[in-house]
């Protein structure tokens, strides 16, 4: 079995063991001998991504060798340069024109998967083409069309580095198939030329992408901005894009909740369409939408585990945790809180409601928490919400035919074969 055949079967596993054994960790051996520890106890996951995250370094090995160091992969000094780097423009962006690109984007997205009502595979190029034009347009002003490559690339090239996510620690080398190492090394260089355009003087260039090129001149952390911004694409555009596709299969799945929040957002867009600064409040308040969302990241967080490497002795709840130790947060198990219903596997926007949006639901242990929490976290859920609110109003979105889910692990979780269904347009 291949590394990404062991990766994709753990998106398996970790659905089993939460339906199996709710709140329970496990232990179970690595093919390269190691222990991995498996949490879905929240309070265990908590000690592990907040209270003791010291204890708990990152484990993106995998992506360091393809793509070089980066904010997602470091840890101590080097991370605290780049988070103090980056944080400033992902924390504290424009919300008005990111809801403003939002809508564009989601309207252009509603558009052409409308154009293709025979089609009965999810377009998800499409949809990926249009999260990354609101990122380059919203951190970098530029339109991604300028940037010489193909708007898949940094994702293909992290599908590519995922190969390699269950590599041993000595064991980092690009090893394996040779034409697998030549479109790794072909795509490294085709992202980071094109990316290399970014640095012409004539460009007028945005705080973010000045402040990243200063960042190369400061000694000691080996910063390079072509490398920051290909995690960035991926991690920035990569999550939305696959939640996008979840999020409408599990309206196609569920048609009674489709209709549901049809009915409401078309009466939001109905009263405030004319005025776009009461829209946005609308939509970011619209009850029925937040517990959709909430829901969506609960049963398919695009990022289903976490993987960190224990470096001293500890004890959690139920085991002792030894030095080199993978441990491993599955962000499928620690969604606790609708355990208590009587399917927790089906979404319920209601349930979701009562249950509120804090610890132990999709909205926060998505996005993980503690000091590393996703930079663009408060970001997302806007573009997210934004860009869902114009997709239900203008869409219906039907089965096209009903086979078992696979997963597959391509740096994110995505469905294997893409999402199996119909679009049309709502006129």
């Amino acid at each position: 079995m291949s590394d990404t055949d062991i990766s994709s079967a753990f998106c398996h596993y970790l659905y089993a063991l939460a339906r199996e054994q709710p709140r329970q960790n496990a232990v179970r051996p690595q093919h390269d001998g190691r222990r991995m520890l498996v949490i879905q106890n929240l309070d265990d996951a908590d000690r592990v991504m907040r209270r003791n995250a010291d204890n708990y370094l990152k484990n993106f090995r995998w992506f360091t060798q393809v793509a070089g160091n980066s904010r997602l992969t470091d840890d101590g000094e080097a991370w605290r340069f780049r988070q103090e780097l980056s944080q400033p423009f992902l924390g504290k962006y424009d919300a008005n024109r990111a809801f403003a690109l939002s809508s564009l984007h989601g309207r252009h997205i509603a558009r052409h998967l409308a154009l293709k009502p025979e089609a009965d595979v999810l377009d998800e190029a499409l949809i990926h083409q249009g999260m990354l034009s609101i990122f380059t347009q919203m951190f970098l002003d530029v339109e991604l069309a300028s940037l010489p490559m193909a708007h898949g690339s940094a994702s293909r090239l992290i599908e590519l580095a995922s190969a390699y996510a269950f590599v041993a620690p000595g064991q980092e080398g690009l090893g394996g198939d040779k034409a697998h190492i030549r479109e790794i090394l072909q795509l490294r260089k085709t992202i980071f030329t094109a990316l290399q355009t970014l640095r012409s003087d004539t460009l007028a260039r945005s705080p973010m992408l000045q402040a990243m090129l200063q960042a190369e001149t400061v000694p000691g952390f080996d910063f390079a901005f072509e490398k920051e911004l290909t995690m960035l694409f991926g991690a920035g555009t990569d999550t939305a894009s696959y939640s996008i596709g979840w999020a409408l299969h599990l309206l196609a799945t569920y048609p009674e909740m489709q209709e549901r929040l049809h009915t409401g957002l078309r009466q939001v867009y109905a009263k405030h369409g004319h005025d776009r600064q009461a829209l946005q409040s609308a939509v970011a308040q619209h009850a029925d939408l937040r517990s959709f969302v909430a829901e969506l990241l609960r049963l398919y967080p695009p990022l289903p585990f976490i993987t960190r490497l224990a470096q001293e002795g500890d004890q959690l709840s139920d085991m002792q945790v030894e030095p080199g130790d993978v441990v491993v947060v599955s962000l499928v198990g620690v969604n606790h809180k609708a355990l208590e219903r009587p399917d927790p596997w089906k979404p319920d926007l209601d349930a979701a409601s009562r249950e509120g949006f804090g610890m132990g639901t999709g909205t926060i242990s998505s996005f993980v928490w503690g000091k590393r929490v996703c930079g663009g976290r408060s970001f997302a859920l806007v573009e997210l919400a934004t860009v869902l609110s114009v997709l239900i109003v203008q869409l219906q979105a039907q089965v096209s035919r009903r086979e078992p889910i696979v997963y597959e692990w391509v740096g994110q979780m995505r469905r294997k074969g893409g999402h199996l269904l119909k679009l049309a347009g709502r006129g």
